[in-house]
């Protein structure tokens, strides 16, 4: 087994300062830290600037988790790659919160095409998989609609977006301006119950304005 710290949030601080933690971290006993993009709200600059800081101040293997909230997650694994990561996560479809983790299959595809080493892997066999398993079990395709962008933008927590749908849902207001106000307030995972307090304001906000 392998004991590997996970870096969440990670377009939240400076590269400098994640590498700190990254050292904690291995100091603690990693085996490998992840760059944990989890809003999905990184693009390829701020990636590898992250994964460059841990590259060359870890002496640990770097791995990186990507989301496609701002459809950037096959790019910034390519350029984490390029900046020293050997572990690079990746779901058949992207199957995950928000609009989804890196494609695998694309990830294969576009490394090989680079000609990058994956180790023999098919990624036509990986491309069977999805359409052929993965994608018949999905409750919902990974799409980057708008609330899923606005994760992205607003450097939300992908795991909110379900949350986000059914407040709204729930309270007659846009899942976008609650993502947006989560953002402005920087939250992270574990405050879920959050979303229903910012749909109520949002809701007399509007009952107000209404009645104005």
């Amino acid at each position: 087994m392998e004991a590997i710290g996970f870096l969440m949030m990670a377009h939240m601080i400076p590269p400098q300062e994640l590498l700190a933690q990254a050292r904690l971290m291995e100091a603690y006993g990693a085996d490998c830290v992840y760059v944990t993009d989890s809003a999905g709200a990184l693009t390829p600059d701020g990636f590898r600037a992250r994964v460059r800081a841990l590259s060359k101040g870890l002496s640990i293997p770097v791995g990186v988790h990507a989301h496609n909230n701002l459809g950037s997650a096959v790019a910034n694994s390519l350029a984490a790659v390029e900046e020293g990561a050997t572990y690079v996560d990746g779901c058949c479809a992207g199957l995950g919160a928000g609009a989804g983790n890196a494609p695998l299959e694309i990830i294969a595809a576009v490394f090989n095409r680079e000609g990058m080493d994956i180790g023999g892997v098919d990624w036509m066999k990986l491309v069977d998989a999805t359409e052929q398993t993965v994608r018949p079990i999905m409750p919902r395709p990974q799409v980057i609609d708008g609330p899923a962008l606005t994760l992205g933008y607003a450097g939300v927590y992908s795991s909110f977006l379900l949350h986000a749908e059914r407040a709204a849902k729930r309270f007659g207001v846009d899942a976008r301006e609650i993502l947006l106000e989560c953002g402005r307030r920087k939250l992270v995972g574990g405050q879920e119950d959050t979303l229903i307090e910012i749909a109520v304001e949002l809701s007399r906000r509007k009952e107000q304005a209404g009645a104005n």
